[in-house]
C-alpha cells in the first residue's frame, strides 16, 4: 500500500471478459473483505450484452464464495443518471408556465411544441407517440444544442452548436449500447473552376484567374455547409477503448477522488488506464 493512504474502500474494476478468469480477482475481493474494506466491482465492458452476462457470472461467483461486495454493471449507472449525464439547458425554462407555446401537429405521431419568451424562441420539443424525442435549445434564434430521447427518455445524444455549427457531440449508441467520440470535422470546402460571369463566380473567394480559350475562368473555393445540421456530416466515429476517456471525472467521484478508495484493476489494465485517474492509488489484482 502507498505510504501514507489509508484504505477504507476498494473499487474493482473488471473491463472485459478475460479479467473475469484471472484467479486473482476472487482472491483480491476475498482479501479486501476479510480486512473490513468494503468493495465495489464495476463492469467496464463497453458491449451492453456482454456486460450483463458478465455481470451475472461474477454474481454467482461471489455469491458462492459469500464474499461481501457489491456489483455494478456500469450502464446502471447510465440509467441512474438519465442516460449521458449532462444540463439539459433550458429544458426547465420551457416547462415554465410564463413561455409562450405553440404547439404543431405534423402527423399522426409527431408533434412539436415551441416556446418563445417575448418573441424569442428558447426552446422546441419534438414528441413522437406521445414521447418526448428531441429537445433544441436556442439563444436569440441561434441553436445552442440538441438533446435526443430514447423510449425511455434518457438522454442518448447530445450536440452542442456554436454560430450554426456543431462543436460537441456525445452519444450513447442506444442499438448496440456502445460509447462513442466524436471528432469534428471543418465544413467541407472544394475548388471549382468557373467562368467570370457564372452565378456561382461569386458564391467564393476568387484564388485564381486564367484564361481559357479566350474566356476568362475564375477558380473558385466555395464551402460547403450543411444547413440542416445534421451532424453525421461534421463527425467522424471509433469507439471508445474504455470508459475512463468518457467519464474518467465520474470514476474519480466514485472513489472520492483517491482519498480513502484503492483502484484494482487486471494487471493488463494498469498502463492503459492508469493515466485517466491522476491522483487515484491504483493497485493490480
Amino acid at each position: 500500500m502507498t505510504r501514507g493512504f489509508v484504505m477504507k474502500k476498494a473499487l474493482i474494476l473488471v473491463t472485459d471478459s478475460v479479467s473475469i478468469k484471472n484467479p486473482y480477482l476472487l482472491k483480491t475481493i476475498q482479501k479486501l473483505t476479510n480486512n473490513q474494506i468494503q468493495v465495489t466491482v464495476l463492469v467496464m465492458i463497453l458491449d451492453f450484452h456482454l456486460a450483463s452476462k458478465i455481470t451475472e457470472k461474477l454474481t454467482q461467483k461471489i455469491n458462492d464464495s459469500h464474499f461481501k461486495a457489491q456489483i455494478i454493471n456500469w450502464f446502471e449507472l447510465l440509467q441512474d443518471q438519465q442516460g449521458i449525464t449532462t444540463d439539459l439547458q433550458g429544458l426547465e425554462a420551457v416547462q415554465s408556465n410564463h413561455l409562450q407555446k405553440k404547439s404543431f401537429r405534423l402527423t399522426e405521431q409527431k408533434t412539436v411544441e415551441r416556446f418563445f419568451d417575448h418573441h424569442a424562441l428558447i426552446g422546441e420539443q419534438t414528441f413522437r407517440a406521445d414521447k418526448l424525442n428531441l429537445f433544441k435549445s436556442f439563444d436569440n434564434g441561434k441553436l445552442l444544442a440538441q438533446y435526443y430521447f430514447d423510449d425511455q427518455q434518457k438522454v442518448r445524444e447530445v450536440v452542442h452548436f456554436q454560430e450554426g455549427q456543431p462543436v460537441t457531440y456525445e452519444v450513447l449508441n442506444n442499438h448496440q449500447q456502445k460509447l462513442y467520440q466524436f471528432v469534428v470535422k471543418p465544413s467541407q470546402s472544394h475548388r471549382f473552376k468557373v467562368a467570370s460571369d457564372s452565378e456561382f463566380a461569386t458564391r467564393g473567394a476568387t484564388i485564381n484567374q486564367e484564361i481559357f480559350k479566350g474566356t476568362p475562368r475564375n477558380t473558385v473555393q466555395i464551402e460547403i455547409v450543411n444547413a440542416q445540421y445534421s451532424v453525421h456530416d461534421y463527425v467522424t466515429w471509433r469507439p471508445y477503448q474504455n470508459v475512463f476517456e468518457f467519464y474518467a471525472e465520474q470514476i474519480r467521484q466514485l472513489t472520492n477522488n483517491g482519498q480513502d478508495t484503492g483502484v484494482f484493476m487486471d494487471l493488463k489494465d494498469v498502463e492503459p488506464l492508469s493515466p485517466y485517474l491522476e491522483t487515484v492509488k491504483t493497485f493490480n489484482y
